[in-house]
């Protein structure tokens, strides 16, 4: 019965190259990477197989092992080579090994797929061989915790997510490595970034991890059990930490303040729709107001409205009830008052004070 291999086609990079030049650039590079594995499969009859977005499954039938996974190689340093030359990426070819029987069409994708994941760790532009499976219970070969929690703490979301993208950099430097070993520690540093920005505890102490993964469903954290790309690994882990880490105490509040500014002649704002539209708190929103600014969420409404009020006392002949109505109150008695007790006047006395004089 004859053997046959699976060879996994994997363009190097490209979800960072499209965010880099654009999609239509994209799309012109993925067919000329098309082209280019056709042309070399059609050499040897061998089946190609598209894998959108950036991959092609080509595979290739013998009768003896050792001569196919010979002419295997050989076909894939002539598409991973032609690729080269035919667009701006280059290219990784995954090679698995010779299956035959029942089922062997999914076994040779799935044997390429488990020699594609070395990619993470050796790097691309290059045939990839089925790699001897390591075992590690080795631990990570420097811990970060310590200073992972700092910078969380701290909001600092993009130095989090550099710390831990360097050290994903250091850990793929271990000899007798495996992409499950290496996924496993992320894993670990994942769970303790959700562990440390966690605020939903238990009676005892701990995280409150059904409020956790309810926030953050786990399924989306285990997708890095999938990536098999550094370059799209750093990506993921800038966007997985951008969600996860909250966002610095004086973001926070500038965020508050810009949706403060932007909606202060809503009568209906309050400090509950403010803290929802950021997603923090109504104590916290309120606690940055006091030690930030040295001042109330009430006074800060309070000024944006009667700023803009005095505006326009002073540059329209609108009636005090229809300033009142645009400056954010819903009735010109208690816009009166509060103009009143602020600005120490009324509000048509401080019209006729500061009306400008005519021409």
């Amino acid at each position: 019965m004859d053997f046959t291999v699976g060879a996994l086609i994997d363009l190097d990079d490209y979800v960072a190259s499209t965010r880099a030049h654009g999609r239509e650039w994209a799309r012109r590079q993925l067919d000329r990477a098309d082209r280019a594995v056709r042309a070399v499969a059609a050499r040897r009859p061998a089946s190609c197989e598209p894998l959108p977005p950036d991959e092609w499954l080509v595979r290739l039938s013998g009768d003896d092992p050792d001569t196919l996974m010979g002419e295997a190689t050989a076909l894939a340093e002539q598409i991973r080579a032609r690729i080269v030359s035919a667009t701006d990426l280059t290219a990784t070819v995954s090679l698995g090994t010779p299956q035959q029987g029942p089922g062997s069409t999914t076994a040779t994708e799935r044997d390429a797929r488990r020699t594609n994941s070395y990619k993470l760790l050796l790097g691309g532009d290059r045939v990839i061989t089925a790699p001897r499976e390591e075992h590690s219970d080795a631990a990570p070969p420097v811990r970060i915790e310590a200073e992972l929690a700092r910078r969380i703490q701290a909001g600092d979301r993009g130095g989090a997510a550099g710390l831990l993208a360097g050290w994903v950099d250091r850990c793929v430097q271990e000899r007798g490595l495996s992409p499950t070993t290496l996924h496993n520690w992320l894993m670990g540093e994942l769970l303790f970034v959700v562990d440390v920005v966690n605020r939903g505890r238990l009676a005892g102490g701990s995280t409150d991890w059904v409020d956790a993964f309810a926030r953050l469903p786990i399924e989306e954290l285990t997708t890095v059990t999938q990536i098999h790309e550094r370059s799209y690994l750093r990506i993921w882990i800038e966007e997985t930490l951008w969600r996860l880490v909250p966002p610095a105490a004086r973001d926070i509040l500038s965020t508050a303040e810009s949706y403060m500014a932007a909606h202060y002649t809503d009568p209906r704002l309050r400090l509950t729709t403010v803290a929802e539209a950021v997603s923090a708190s109504p104590f916290y929103i309120a606690h940055l107001f006091a030690d930030v600014r040295k001042t109330t969420f009430l006074r800060h409404l309070t000024g944006l409205r009667l700023r803009h009020a005095r505006i326009l006392l002073t540059a329209t002949t609108a009636p005090i009830d229809t300033v009142a109505a645009r400056s954010g109150y819903l009735s010109a008695k208690v816009f009166r008052g509060v103009f009143k007790r602020h600005v120490g006047c009324s509000p048509s006395e401080y019209r006729r004070n500061h009306r400008p004089l005519p021409l």
